[in-house]
């Protein structure tokens, strides 16, 4: 069962075997750390009991120590200062366990800290995205990337791992033709461009 709970809507993160939040407008974004300070003592649980969490886009950014002067959720030990730049571009990131991703950057922030915990190494980027060589983070079953979009129907391969950690070992593996014939093409693509 999906259960979408908007802004200042209350829930038991017991409840959940996934929690996901994704991109916003930077003033919705601090709108929701608000509000989500209220269940950071939930949320760390839910996270060392090994259930599955994913942020994307600027969403990420609340998973670290603070944004700008204010205070984030302090999981990730990274922080994040918002500037007049965009740093925007298409991306190939690569991971051991998920393998390569492939997804669109859009972001005015600047990220530090935070490296023993990095979910990607970059394969390919715009030179626009110029804090880092890592991309997003990962603590247990905590994944927190920049890269929009359907990150998980664009990428198979992170959508499989993803699926694995929600139902163990009654795991069985899918094809999803459509989805990899468009994640072959998207990557092929890009690698062009290297």
């Amino acid at each position: 069962m999906i259960d979408k709970k908007e802004l200042y809507e209350s829930f038991d993160p017991d409840n959940y075997d996934m929690i996901y939040m994704g991109s916003g407008t930077s003033k919705a974004l601090l709108a929701a750390l608000e509000e989500l300070l209220k269940y950071r003592h939930f949320l760390k649980k839910f996270i060392e009991a090994g259930k599955v969490v994913l942020f994307t886009g600027n969403a990420m950014e609340l998973l670290g120590e603070k944004i700008d002067e204010h205070k984030a959720l302090n999981i990730i030990p990274m922080s994040v200062v918002t500037g007049e730049k965009r740093y925007t571009g298409d991306v190939i990131v690569h991971n051991e366990e998920i393998g390569e991703v492939v997804g669109f950057i859009n972001r005015s922030t600047l990220i530090a800290g935070g490296e023993d915990f990095k979910l990607f190494t970059y394969d390919f980027k715009y030179e626009t995205l110029v804090d880092n060589d890592y991309e997003g983070y990962r603590y247990r079953n905590l994944f927190g990337t920049h890269i929009i979009g359907p990150v998980l129907v664009k990428n198979p391969c992170f959508m499989k791992t993803i699926v694995k950690l929600l139902v163990g070992e009654t795991y069985k593996d899918l094809s999803y033709p459509y989805e990899e014939e468009a994640y072959n093409t998207t990557l092929s693509e890009l690698k062009k461009r290297k």
